[in-house]
Formats: C-alpha cells, structure tokens, sequence
C-alpha cells in the first residue's frame, strides 16, 4: 500500500492530552456523538493521530485501539471542512492501518456507506451489517414502567469479570478495562441477566453529545437481549442511541415498539481477513462504531 503525502502545510503528530478540545471541535462540527471521555479511551488505551493546521488547530484526527485478540481498532476518522478533500483522511487511515500492522494486529473497522467504497479500494472485506437505531427525548417514564424485569438486574462491579469472559466470546478479544470504563459511565442502565448462576447477558452503555449510547449489549438469544433493553430503556428518557447487527430481527422489532427508528447503516470491515472476529450470533448490538 503506497503511503499519502500529507500537504505540506499538514502537521502530523500523536494527539495529546492538551489537544482534545480541538479534537472535540472537530466532533462537533461533525455533528458526532463523541464526547472528551471517549478520547480519554484512545490515549489511555490506545493512540490517535492529529494533524495540526498552520495557527496550531486540530485540523484532522485518527484514532486506533489495539486489543490482544489479533485485531486493533481504526475510528475518529475526521477532517475538518476546509481541509477535506487533500488526501488528509487517507493518509490518517493509512498510518493507523501501519500502526496496528507493525504490532501484529488485523485494522478493523465500521464503516458507514460513504467510508465503505473508500475502504474496499483499500482491501478491506465486508462483513457483518449494522443499523443505528435512534429514540428522540420521550416523556418522563411512569413509575411502574422501571419495575423490575424477571431475570434482568442492575449490573454490579464485581460482574465485571464474567461479562468480560461472555464479551470475549462476542467481540472475539478480552477487553476488561473499556467494559470496566464503560460500566461506570452507565450505572442506570447497565444491567445483566442471568438463569441460576449462569450469565446469559448483559447491557452497557455511556453518556454522549447527543443521546446515551446503548452498547455493547451481548446475549445467548434475542428474548434475553429485549429484557436487558427493556430495563436500560425504562430508565432513560432522554434520546437513546444503539447499533444492532441486522441479523437480530426480533431485537429491531422491540426497538420499533419502543419508539426508535434506523438513522443510519454501517458495514463491519476487516484488513487481511475476509471474515470479522467475533460471534454475531450473540453479539446484540456494538459499543459504537468507534469502540467496536
């Protein structure tokens, strides 16, 4: 793969802690959902790139997240309007993709519809669709409607452990630390579900510019996962985001009857790999396009 040059203008470095509200900047402009705890996930997990203009501004940003199942995360793709168009996204691609190459790791990526022409001519291979379903502000839920659900709870801390071994399963890599940030970004929603002392669920989540995210959210079967929303949902009136796989047809039937509607699709892609990691029979919906 030949490299990008960068415009000569172009400032290319690792994005540090001082820079974030640029980054954020370029979020907003977007109109994206991100918010500063999401960039605190990169540089405390992973790296992101930024390009910084001729005054110092954060121009354009890249992200990746290694994990150590084989594959490493490329998201936070973003260029502001003024510099779009001069090759400044894919020369960001291009060296987060080098990055993860050099420790070994497959890019993996979810892409929207625009990104997905863009990243097959870059070889990457299509694999699991996606569909973010989105619920405006409802009215303050009635008191019996967060009555408690059979077999669904409010997740504890010291469930951690056996949500990372079922999360393991479904996203195809152990991933402790992000579930342990994303619990406690989403206390009121996150929940599990169990039979006897088997897990066969759970739900997390995490606050955003625009609505709460609801994700990552894996389960044996799709009865399971319609409880765990039902408790999650129950307890958020505010505008609610989730990103289900297309297979879950009884999940996208609930989340109608819950008030959502598909916003926008995307497309799991891989690097060197014709098919994603992970098990789509159980992983419900995702933690985001930009957490996997």
């Amino acid at each position: 793969m030949a490299v990008v040059d960068f415009p000569p203008d172009a400032d290319l470095s690792l994005l540090e802690p001082a820079s974030l509200d640029g980054a954020q900047a370029l979020v907003v402009e977007a109109g994206w959902n991100q918010v500063r705890a999401d960039w605190l996930i990169f540089l405390e997990l992973g790296a992101a790139f930024k390009v910084a203009g001729p005054g110092g501004s954060v121009d354009a940003t890249a992200a990746t997240l290694p994990t150590v199942g084989g594959f490493g995360w490329i998201s936070m793709v973003l260029v502001t309007h003024a510099r779009r168009r001069q090759g400044i996204a894919t020369g960001l691609l291009e060296r987060c993709i080098a990055r993860l190459r050099g420790a070994g790791l497959v890019s993996v990526l979810d892409a929207t519809p625009a990104g997905r022409l863009v990243y097959q001519r870059l070889g990457f291979a299509a694999g699991w669709p996606i569909s973010r379903w989105y619920r405006a502000a409802a009215s303050p839920p009635p008191p019996h409607s967060a009555a408690p659900i059979p077999g669904v709870r409010a997740m504890q801390r010291q469930d951690l452990a056996a949500v990372a071994t079922l999360d393991a399963g479904a996203f195809g890599c152990a991933r402790e630390k992000l579930l342990a940030g994303l619990h406690d970004r989403s206390r009121e929603l996150a929940c599990v579900s169990e039979s006897g002392a088997a897990l066969r669920g759970y739900l997390l989540g995490r606050d955003g510019r625009n609505a709460t995210q609801i994700g990552p959210l894996v389960a044996q079967d799709e009865a399971t996962a319609i409880a765990l929303l039902g408790h999650a949902i129950a307890r958020q009136s505010g505008p609610l985001l989730i990103d289900v796989l297309d297979r879950h047809t009884r999940v996208a039937q609930a989340l109608a009857r819950h008030g959502f509607s598909i916003q926008r699709p995307y497309t799991r892609m891989t690097l060197d790999r014709p098919t994603p990691f992970g098990d789509a029979r159980i992983m419900i919906a995702i933690a985001g396009p930009e957490l996997g």
